[in-house]
Parts: structure tokens; C-alpha cells; sequence
């Protein structure tokens, strides 16, 4: 075969891999299959179908509760939380490998001007030196052609990564801002119970003053006194008890906040307001609901372009490399046509001993995209699961508060007969204190239910991803 002819395959071969790198070596992304549930158990929200493009935008969800302390917490926290400030440098990282990843599009040149001066010496019947002068301007020209599309899915693995990273940042935030809310409604039920065990201390106490009294005058014996100096400081120290509590709560809404506990203080607020009602009509197709089940499938996506990476690893690659530039052996002779200096080639390269490493990478690669599908798989599982227990706990919790609320307007009732009848002396003081703790008990039950009710709408948000 001639020599022209060999000429003209080989460069119609190039330009065929060139045309048929527009197809990338790999498997294309697609999300992890699943089989869904057609609805929730309760609330009659069904799943719908989202796109990117009807992906509802994220809502400071914390306004519901229309409390301004909390407004204010859930914003200093996403403005100083430090977790929150690590994961944004995270993704300003990840973005710039993005954008490292996209310059391998683009052939690599580089400029490297030298100077040289060197002495030689000549010997022979006379040795003679000769200083000589180089200067060098040369440029560096190579490009590896994306026959395989290895570059395309190294861009599309970075891109993948950046965006999961920008997912878990979001999912960061929803989180933070539901850890606020949670500790700053078991603040505020530490408050109720405060304000409870003080009146309860109040009530206590002239209890004992009046059964001193009457002890003074021998109607009553020591025993009933004794009683009602037990209650007193039992009721005391739980008081006590629930300023540690508060302390600790205090302390760490500080530290989510991004501020060191000393000095931090929230005012007290004793109000556990009815929870917001969570729109029935909200999409709760979680698959594009939740951030971070689209950082899960971002990761998948990521893990898929690098099987893509180590594929195209087997087949050739294709590089043009080019030299050129100037040379002289005086600097004002670098500007004549005589300095320019030139060369162009191409080379091929395929991999011929490393068929086993290579192999084995494509398998790690394929086993790290199981894994990522399966982490997947569960975070989707578990946001269901966190759905389900906030729908059907909101319910349970709903019928709980009406009957504690029932129990607590009994207790009140019992005591206040209670007292009456002691007054009367129908009734011993055991009765009356009996009364009075089943009342300072269901008193603090009822604001147990009520604040577990605040942080279960809190979680149910949460679960739903914070936006409708």
C-alpha cells in the first residue's frame, strides 16, 4: 500500500474518533429505581410528580409559628452556625473543581523564556575559549483529543459532586433551623413548667402558713405541718432543677447560633402556641422534595461519570503535541524570521500491560456507584419513615392533648374541692396534697404535649424538606 495511502487512513481514522467521541464511553445517569407508596397514611397527601423546573422555592418555614424570638434565633444560626459555615466552604471548593475540571476541555500551552551563556574551551595545538549566547522563546502547545469522552465525564463527575455538595449545604441549613426550633420549644416548655412550679411553691407556701397557724392553736398535729413542709421543698428543688435545665438549653441555642455561651440569654416566654398546620396540598414527591435525597442522587450521578473516567482508561488516546517559538544567539536577532523555530507531531497511545489494574478500577467504580445507589435507596426509605412517624404522631398527639386537657380540668376541679373540704375539716391534709400534686402533674403533662406537639410540626416540616 503506498505511503499516501496509509497517510490518508490513518487521518480519516482520527477524524472518525473524533466524530464518534461525541458519545461518551460509560453508562448514562439514571436515578436509582424504587418502588414508592401511592400516598401517606394520613394527611391525604399523595406523591406528585416535580421537575426541576416546578421544584418549589425554599421558605423560612420558621415564620409559621409567627414568634419572633424564634425568627430571630433560626436567622443568627444561618448566618453564624460554624457546621453550616464548613459546608459552605465545602461547596465553594467543590464548584472550583467543577470549574479545574472544565479547563481540561482546552489545550495545554505553555510559555517558557530562557537565557543562556556559556563558555567553551577548545583544545588543540592552541586551546582557545568562546563565550556563546542562546535566547530562547519557546511555546509548548499539547492536546489529548476526548475521543472517549473521558474529559466529558470528568466534567460531569465534578459537576455532580459540586451540585451534591450545594444540596448538603441545604440540607445543613434545614436541619440547623430545625434544631433551633426544636431546643427553642423545649426552651419555652422549660418556661411553662417554671412558671408552674412557682405558682405551685406560692400556693404551697401559704398552705404552710396557714396549717402553722392552726397548729399554733392545737386543731391540727405536727404531722400535717411536716407534710407541707415537704411539699414545699420538693417543690422548690424542682424549680431549681428546671433553671439547670433552662441553662443548658440556653447554652446550647448559643452555640447553633455561632456564639459562645457566655452572655447568651433569651428572654423567658411562657406561651406554647397551637402548632401551624402544614399545607395538605404540599408536593411530597420526596424524591425532589428533600435536599438531601437530591445530594444522594447527585452522588449517584457523580459515582456514574466515574465509571465513564476508568472505561475510557482501556481504549487509546489521541495527543497533538506542537513546538514552536524563537531563537537566537543575540536578543535583537529574536525578531528576525531566521530565529523562528517549529515542530508538530501526534501521538497514540494505548495500554497494553496494565489490563488487570485497569480492570480493577472499572470494578471499584462500579461497586462505589452500588454503594452510593443503596445510600440512596435508604435516605429515600428513611425520609418516608420520618413522614410517617410525624403524620401519625401529629394525630395520636392531637387526641392526647384532649384528653390531658380533659385529665388537667379534673385535677383542677379535684383540688379546689379538695381545699374547700380541708377548710371545712371534712378531709385530712393528705387528701388536699394528694389533690394538689395529681394538679402540678397534669398541669406539666399538658405542657409536655403541647411542646412535643411544636417540635413534632417542626420534624414534619423537616421531613417534608421545608418547602411547598
Amino acid at each position: 500500500m503506498p505511503p499516501s495511502s496509509i497517510v490518508r487512513r490513518l487521518s480519516g481514522s482520527v477524524v472518525l474518533w473524533v466524530m464518534v467521541g461525541c458519545a461518551a464511553v460509560g453508562p448514562d445517569h439514571q436515578p436509582p429505581g424504587m418502588e414508592l407508596p401511592a400516598s401517606f397514611s394520613q394527611g391525604g397527601m399523595s406523591w406528585k410528580r416535580q421537575t426541576p423546573g416546578t421544584l418549589p422555592a425554599p421558605q423560612a418555614w420558621w415564620r409559621l409559628y409567627q414568634d419572633g424570638t424564634l425568627t430571630l434565633l433560626v436567622g443568627r444560626s444561618l448566618a453564624g452556625n460554624q457546621e453550616i459555615t464548613a459546608s459552605a466552604a465545602r461547596l465553594r471548593q467543590a464548584r472550583e473543581m467543577s470549574k479545574a475540571a472544565r479547563s481540561l476541555y482546552f489545550p495545554d500551552i505553555n510559555l517558557g523564556p530562557t537565557v543562556n551563556r556559556a563558555k567553551t574551551r577548545y583544545l588543540g595545538a592552541t586551546s582557545s575559549a568562546m563565550l556563546e549566547n542562546n535566547f530562547i522563546v519557546p511555546v509548548d502547545f499539547r492536546y489529548e483529543v476526548d475521543v472517549w469522552g473521558k474529559v466529558r465525564r470528568q466534567v460531569e463527575s465534578a459537576g455532580a459532586s459540586a451540585e451534591a455538595a450545594g444540596e448538603t449545604l441545604n440540607a445543613l441549613r434545614l436541619s440547623v433551623a430545625g434544631e433551633v426550633a426544636q431546643t427553642y420549644w423545649a426552651l419555652r416548655a422549660v418556661d411553662a413548667d417554671r412558671v408552674v412550679l412557682t405558682r405551685t411553691v406560692e400556693i404551697r407556701r401559704k398552705a404552710l402558713d396557714l396549717l402553722a397557724k392552726r397548729r399554733d392553736v392545737g386543731s391540727i398535729s405536727g404531722l400535717d405541718l411536716a407534710r407541707a413542709e415537704t411539699e414545699v421543698a420538693t417543690a422548690e428543688a424542682e424549680r431549681i432543677r428546671l433553671d439547670q435545665d433552662r441553662v443548658g438549653l440556653v447554652n446550647a441555642l448559643a452555640v447553633l447560633s455561632g456564639s459562645t455561651a457566655t452572655g447568651f440569654t433569651v428572654a423567658e416566654q411562657v406561651e406554647l402556641p397551637v402548632p401551624p398546620s402544614v399545607p395538605v396540598a404540599v408536593p411530597s414527591e420526596l424524591l425532589r422534595q428533600r435536599p438531601d435525597i437530591r445530594a444522594a442522587e447527585r452522588r449517584v450521578a457523580a459515582a456514574n461519570a466515574d465509571i465513564g473516567v476508568v472505561t475510557a482508561a482501556f481504549y487509546p488516546s489521541f495527543t497533538i503535541n506542537a513546538n514552536g517559538g524563537l531563537s537566537a544567539a543575540g536578543l535583537a536577532d529574536l525578531l528576525q524570521a531566521s530565529s523562528l523555530v517549529w515542530s508538530l507531531g501526534a501521538k497514540a497511545t494505548a495500554p497494553i500491560t496494565r489490563g488487570k489494574l485497569l480492570k480493577a478500577q472499572q470494578q471499584a467504580a462500579v461497586a462505589a456507584h452500588e454503594a452510593v445507589s443503596a445510600e440512596y435507596r435508604q435516605t429515600v426509605l428513611d425520609s418516608i419513615r420520618e413522614v410517617e412517624n410525624a403524620l401519625q404522631g401529629a394525630a395520636i398527639l392531637s387526641r392526647r392533648q384532649a384528653a390531658q386537657d380533659q385529665a388537667l380540668a379534673a385535677a383542677r376541679k379535684t383540688f379546689d374541692l379538695s381545699t374547700k373540704r380541708f377548710n371545712s375539716g371534712l378531709v385530712s391534709f393528705l387528701d388536699v396534697v394528694d389533690a394538689e400534686r395529681t394538679r402540678l402533674d397534669a398541669e406539666r403533662a399538658a405542657n409536655a404535649i403541647r411542646a412535643e406537639r411544636l417540635a413534632l410540626s417542626v420534624s414534619l416540616i423537616k421531613a417534608l424538606g421545608g418547602e411547598w
